[in-house]
């Protein structure tokens, strides 16, 4: 036998209480390594191991494996067949570890036993253990990712929270049948101080309802005057009332007063519009997978999971323009500058967007003049980076074209840099031009297209902060540009 072990005989195992006490190690086990653990204790039933190792996605454990061996583990991965391999004088098992849809891992092992006198009985039962193994070892990745994901939205839904109390006016969310479902904090000193305002707001929030509209009013409470504004808005676990109320006592322009609530009304109309899609989409499966978490398939699990990960980050992306916003508003927007060279920028912005590009149909161009080598500024790159990034998404979501193309282009002229992103969609009309940089501003062609209509108008004030300028023009399509000062006007400031 040159050292080998004889094959255990199978027919001498208990198989159905085998399989059984393997099922009931493996339901206990709370880690994927201890399942591999139970997997090695079980197999050592037909194998003599005298040494194991094994890569689980795309981690390995254990000792460190030769070349060689990895080829052939690779090799039977790919077959997804248990495989006895000599190797260098000594007997390699391989056990591929896989579901339906995925390669989960592979278990390696040294063996004493001649391959020759493996039974295939062995080899059988081999298969169903390593299967049954898979199966649980993919079920508590789907377990961790899907944890992994509500931890995410979790976050999210504090960055809200965090958003919505930084505000400097008083938000509550009402359920139809349950009452008050959320209030920040400006709400909570407001009913403080003035209880009454409470009874208002329900008032308001009942009117609302019964004609399913958003309204807005003024009222006087113990010689205070608010404003009420509140949106009747429909979720999958039912119907509530996004109510938002403003100290409006010590307005003293009637023009400032009207500019401040509309801004207002857009805030809360377009943060209720535009979380009620991701929030819809994310309670939703949330709730399914809750009721229905014992009997759901792993592709459904998954599949799920997904679906709740992007909705999260699309409700990053709008509380990252209400943060954005909240700071403009306060005078309060960071910037760090340096001398930056816009090039390397632009071509940064240029290749985030080619696979959009791509998958969308749209040609997509990056156009830069010869002479902008050193076309360096004093800017935040981070912040230039957003506008681009910016101006860039509106043209690609925005255009309308059967033959989409957007350029991006930048040319020196003699004070500074001109930035341009070109669309061949649909121009702007030019009643609009004047109001396209204005807060919540959105255009007679964006009904179709979700946004907070926030994007330009933190455009606007980065690059103001810039010393710079931002336009949009264009009669047969549109073209939006952005000047940026060549002069280290930063420096400047400071010598004076």
């Amino acid at each position: 036998m040159n050292g080998k072990v004889q094959a255990i005989n199978v027919g001498t195992i208990d198989l159905p209480s085998f399989l059984s006490n393997f099922t009931v190690k493996l339901n206990a086990a709370e880690k994927p390594e201890q399942c591999i653990e139970e997997l090695k204790e079980a197999s050592q039933n037909f194998f003599s191991i005298d040494w194991y190792a094994y890569i689980l996605e795309g981690k390995f454990y254990g000792r460190e494996l030769s070349p060689h061996v990895l080829e052939f583990a690779s090799w039977s991965s790919q077959k997804r067949k248990i495989s006895i391999i000599p190797i260098n004088g000594s007997s390699i098992l391989f056990i591929p570890l896989f579901s339906r849809k995925k390669d989960i891992g592979i278990f390696i092992a040294e063996i004493k036993n001649d391959p020759d006198d493996v039974k295939m009985g062995a080899i059988d039962i081999e298969s169903f253990i390593a299967f049954e193994t898979s199966m649980i070892v993919e079920n508590m990745i789907l377990t961790t990712e899907l944890v992994r994901k509500n931890e995410y939205v979790s976050e999210a839904k504090n960055y809200l929270e965090n958003v919505l109390n930084s505000l400097n006016y008083a938000v509550i969310v009402l359920d139809m049948y349950k009452g008050e479902e959320f209030s920040n904090e400006p709400y909570k000193k407001l009913h403080e101080k003035n209880e009454e305002i409470k009874e208002h707001i329900e008032n308001a929030a009942k009117e609302s309802l019964t004609y399913r509209k958003e309204l807005s009013n003024e009222i006087e409470v113990n010689g205070d005057f608010y404003s009420i504004h509140v949106v009747p808005v429909t979720l999958s676990s039912g119907l509530k009332i996004v109510a938002s109320v403003q100290d409006i006592t010590n307005t003293k322009e009637l023009e400032r007063l009207q500019k401040i609530d509309k801004m207002k009304d857009n805030f809360v109309a377009v943060v209720s519009h535009e979380l009620k899609t991701p929030l819809s989409a994310i309670l939703a499966y949330s709730e399914t997978l809750i009721g229905s978490i014992d009997s759901i398939d792993k592709g459904t699990l998954e599949e799920f999971a997904k679906t709740i990960k992007s909705e999260a980050e699309h409700l990053s992306s709008i509380i990252e323009d209400m943060i954005n916003f909240s700071k403009m508003s306060s005078n309060n927007l960071s910037m760090t500058f340096g001398r930056v060279d816009l090039v390397k920028i632009m071509k940064d912005a240029y290749d985030g967007f080619k696979m959009q590009a791509s998958s969308n149909g749209v040609k997509f161009i990056l156009n830069l003049k010869d002479d902008l080598p050193n076309a360096y500024v004093t800017a935040d790159p981070k912040r230039i980076r957003q506008c681009l990034d910016n101006l860039l998404s509106n043209a690609f979501k925005y255009n309308d074209s059967k033959t989409p193309e957007v350029v991006m282009s930048a040319e020196a002229v003699n004070e500074g840099y001109i930035l341009s992103i070109y669309d061949n969609g649909s121009p702007i009309p030019e009643e609009e031009r004047g109001k396209i940089f204005d807060k919540f501003f959105r255009g007679s062609n964006s009904s179709s297209v979700s946004g907070t209509g926030l994007g330009l108008a933190i455009s606007k004030e980065i690059i103001e902060l810039h010393r710079g300028k931002i336009w949009v023009e264009g009669n047969s399509n549109c073209t939006f540009s952005i000047f940026l000062p060549k002069k280290d006007w930063l420096n400047a400031v400071k010598e004076k």
